[in-house]
């Protein structure tokens, strides 16, 4: 099984390898320099005995604890019997410790430094014995041991120190794990709580951006599988019953008049669907992103339009009057087109009896219907595009737009000159 690692762990063990190591040299380094700084202290008393001192050969001086001799063989026997050979260097500090380690003091310790008084040579001794004068003992804990305990409370305090700070940093990331593993879509609309750390705000604000922007993809993407599951059905259903039809036609080896009608229902069914396809897909993949501009007649468009859509006029008693001019306009094409279709078909689709009047004068259009009987007018526009989806689609580039219900039907107007221009 793979350990996963942690940062938490890894930083704490990382930072407590480092404050050890970091405490336990500068202890080494105290003990060495309390050590270093015992000896040169015992140096300069060696050295200040050998030159203030009057000896001869086989008269050494004696000084509580220091003998002063011209000679190696005028030391203490005892000093002698563990130097084993006279220092070679001068002024420099020899010494032999008996017994004792960090916690307890030596048992003995043996000095002997050889020094030059004029042209004269002398040999500095001294003994410390623990048992005779006490020189090694002390009211308290020894030195090395005080150092040994301060090195020791100083890595519990770090570690406690270390820790407490790991916690107070980590409980942070800890609720923001928890923030963002429980985030839901309730949870992005509120507030985003406060973390204490920038670091750490400015994450959860990436976090809830991030699942903000998922969140709204899903959303078009629910909304444009709702639209179509349930728009599609109908011009579905329409080219699958036209189809069987057209195939008994066939059998039967009816006339050409009658298949080309159940073709041209066929042909009207998948324009529908590739309108109302094409509506949905914009929508739905470029929502916020602006379609290139082109040179629009919508003159023309217009009439194209509205002689590609009479065959909903069929059945009706119903009066076109369109009127329009030639001028130009920059726009994005194919988004003129769908929500002319949308509004014209509507218009169409909606009026009974009655009439439906056109007009368009540069990049302003306006379809009234009057209705002698209509449609509830307050359906869906077109072929299921509501009057929310259209108003959508309109509002991405915030061209004036107004449907006005009246006593006899509708008026709509849309003003597509906000973000384009005419010439």
């Amino acid at each position: 099984m793979k350990i996963i690692p942690s940062i938490r762990l890894y930083i704490l063990l990382a930072m407590l390898i480092t404050g050890i190591s970091t405490i336990l040299i500068l202890s080494a380094l105290s003990l060495h320099y309390f050590i270093a700084g015992m000896d040169a202290s015992l140096r300069v008393s060696m050295y200040a005995q050998g030159q203030q001192q009057n000896v001869a050969d086989g008269k050494p001086y004696q000084f509580e604890s220091f003998t002063v001799a011209s000679r190696w063989q005028d030391l203490p026997e005892k000093v002698r019997q563990i130097m084993l050979e006279p220092p070679t260097e001068l002024n420099v500090l020899n010494k032999v410790i008996v017994g004792g380690n960090l916690i307890s003091p030596p048992d003995a310790g043996y000095f002997i430094m050889k020094v030059q008084h004029d042209n004269e040579i002398r040999f500095v001794a001294t003994v410390f014995e623990r048992s005779k004068i006490g020189a090694f003992k002390r009211n308290g804990p020894p030195y090395f041991l005080i150092i040994l305990l301060t090195a020791i409370l100083g890595i519990i305090a770090f570690a406690v120190v270390l820790i407490l700070v790991m916690r107070r940093v980590t409980l942070p990331i800890e609720r923001l794990k928890n923030w963002a593993k429980g985030l839901n879509t309730q949870q992005l609309e509120q507030p985003m709580p406060d973390f204490h750390y920038s670091e750490l705000n400015t994450l959860a604000s990436i976090i809830k951006t991030s699942l903000s922007t998922v969140q709204d993809s899903l959303a078009r993407e629910q909304q444009f599988l709702s639209y179509a599951s349930h728009e599609l059905r109908t011009p579905i259903a329409v080219i699958r019953t036209n189809t069987e039809l057209l195939q008994k036609l066939i059998n039967k080896g009816a006339s050409a008049e009658k298949q080309a009608q159940v073709v041209e229902r066929i042909e009207r069914a998948g324009i529908t669907m590739t309108d109302l396809t094409e509506t949905l897909l914009w929508l739905n993949r470029r929502e916020g992103k602006s379609l290139p501009l082109n040179e629009v007649h919508l003159g023309p468009l217009i009439r194209q339009l509205v002689q590609d859509l009479t065959y909903l006029t069929n059945g009706k008693n119903i009066e076109i009057h369109v009127n329009t001019d030639e001028s130009v306009q920059q726009l994005p094409s194919t988004l003129c087109r769908i929500i002319m279709t949308n509004l014209i078909r509507n218009a169409f689709q909606h009026t009974l009896e009655g009439s439906v009047t056109i007009e368009q004068s540069a990049a302003s259009v306006s379809i009234v219907n009057q209705c002698e009987s209509h449609a509830n007018s307050s359906e869906d526009l077109g072929f299921g595009l509501g009057l929310e989806l259209t108003t959508r689609l309109i509002t991405q580039y915030d061209w004036p737009y107004q449907n006005i219900e009246t006593n006899r039907g509708r008026k709509v107007s849309i003003d597509f000159c906000h973000k384009g221009g005419s010439h």
